[in-house]
């Protein structure tokens, strides 16, 4: 062996020696990772997340509701609508009222001069409510069949929904739904009242149908298109967030929860889902705050700080 092995071979030896000397044969304590968190946050402030109309609310239970979306149209209650006709043929002296005048029961409608006696008889109104058909002129004759005027009383009106028959194994009588007309002004909370037991061979559905009240305003007019969002289903989920609080972030489902520094992503794993709650099964508990509203600029923010610091 040469002088200068010999000399490497003794160094390494006391370098292990002080070593084992040091650790007084214990095991060494683990290394500290680096604080790699920070790096993990939105750093936004409270005051920033307000200025920014980010809302932060608490985690929670809610209702998960199953619905399906009809679509349909606003009708006059038949049950509560009346036809006038003649009671004998002849001929109109006069018309007192038009389409769309307020009318009380027992109120003078239309005078007829019966071809027969030749005296005028007057026919009045049969329910209080709106006209809302005249087919009644001076001059015209008449028959005891024919109907004159159509008034009703839309205190209450139908909403009638086509369901067609892919659906028709869900949808029935005693559901809840709630109605909406397409401008957004009226909007019903009730349950269907009626399902057809047959159905319309022109556009192959089945009417479903509601009873809305009708005394606010605004109102519901016939013929207004609406939306009916049919509750299947609903059960309590302990845990859910809003809708809006979801993004994507490196290709997971993610919730921007507030911590002191900020807002920090949390990859979560989703339930079921309505329109107004998503249950989380993972990555969430019940009382954590979260950005709720306007989160996708929180990953915008994320973005950006990975952009700087590549």
């Amino acid at each position: 062996m040469s002088r200068s092995t010999m000399r490497l071979a003794v160094l390494t030896f006391a370098l292990l020696s002080f070593l084992q000397a040091c650790s007084d044969g214990k095991p060494q304590a683990k290394r500290e990772e680096p604080d790699t968190v920070s790096s993990e946050i939105a750093a936004v402030s409270p005051k920033a997340a307000k200025a920014s109309n980010i809302e932060v609310v608490s985690a929670g239970p809610a209702e998960i509701e199953e619905t399906m979306t009809l679509f349909g149209s606003v009708r006059p209650n038949g049950e509560r609508e009346q036809s006038v006709r003649a009671r004998y043929p002849g001929t109109i002296n006069s018309v007192r009222k038009s389409a769309g005048d307020s009318v009380r029961k027992g109120e003078p409608l239309i005078t007829v001069e019966s071809s027969e006696s030749l005296q005028s008889y007057t026919l009045v109104s049969p329910i209080t409510g709106t006209v809302l058909d005249r087919k009644a002129n001076p001059g015209e004759t008449v028959g005891s069949d024919t109907v004159l005027m159509t008034v009703a009383d839309l205190s209450t009106v139908w909403i009638d929904l086509a369901v067609f028959a892919r659906d028709l194994g869900v949808i029935r009588s005693g559901l809840g739904v709630r109605i909406t007309t397409a401008d957004g002004r009226n909007k019903a909370s009730t349950k269907l009242t009626f399902v057809a037991p047959a159905g319309d061979a022109d556009n192959q559905s089945v009417i479903a149908r509601a009873v809305v009240e009708n005394a606010a305003e605004p109102k519901w007019i016939a013929g207004q298109f609406v939306t009916g969002e049919v509750i299947l289903s609903s059960s309590r989920a302990l845990v859910t967030v809003r809708p809006t609080a979801i993004q994507t972030f490196n290709g997971k489902p993610t919730v921007f929860v507030q911590v002191p520094s900020g807002f920090q992503p949390r990859a979560v794993d989703l339930g079921r889902k309505s329109n107004e709650a998503i249950e989380i099964n993972s990555g969430l508990k019940e009382g954590e705050r979260y950005a709720a509203t306007n989160s996708y600029l929180l990953k915008a923010e994320m973005l950006k700080g990975e952009a700087d610091s590549e």
